[in-house]
């Protein structure tokens, strides 16, 4: 069923036609990309893994550069052109030296210091040896019931969510 638009719009179905015509000559479509680039606002993504081990264990990491939460999930700062998913898998690979198959997202927020997106996926992590990166002090597996204090709220909803979706047998 197609829904005509009704004749108080301010713009009318003609233009906006035209235009969806005219957006699909290059030059047209170039200069679009670079008003929506100059205009639309950018955010800083953060992608996390909530690792859990067959045991239903979790793995946090202790990092160099959170001094006042030190324990949390493994992560950083998604690269140009790269997708979260891959985000994800590179930096427990770079943090921890694992590998891991990614769940579904567990969760998605935005944090204000400093301002970023950040998503979490739950990630099955394959066996192996352990070799911490520069910025990680030390890795622990972490019973579900015995985490450390503080975690930042980002990572206890994380947790919670990955936990449930564990437990339940869905992921």
């Amino acid at each position: 069923m197609i829904i005509k638009e009704e004749s108080r719009a301010t713009v009318s179905g003609r233009w906006k036609r035209t235009v969806a015509r005219l957006v699909r000559w290059w030059p047209l479509r170039q200069f679009m990309m670079l008003g929506i680039r100059t205009v639309v606002a950018r955010h800083r993504v953060g992608v996390a893994l909530v690792p859990i081990d067959d045991r239903g264990r979790i793995l946090l990491l202790h990092h160099v550069f959170h001094p006042y939460v030190p324990w949390g999930l493994p992560g950083g700062w998604l690269g140009r052109n790269e997708a979260p998913a891959a985000c994800g898998l590179r930096e427990l690979k770079e943090e921890t030296g694992l590998d891991a198959s990614l769940g579904p997202v567990v969760h998605m927020s935005r944090v204000e210091a400093p301002s970023h997106l950040i998503v979490a996926y739950l990630a099955r992590v394959q066996p192996g040896a352990m070799i911490l990166g520069p910025e990680i002090i030390n890795a622990h597996w972490f019973e579900p019931d015995d985490l450390p204090v503080p975690l930042l709220p980002f990572s206890q909803e994380a947790i919670q969510t990955a936990r449930r979706l564990h437990e339940n047998g869905i992921a």
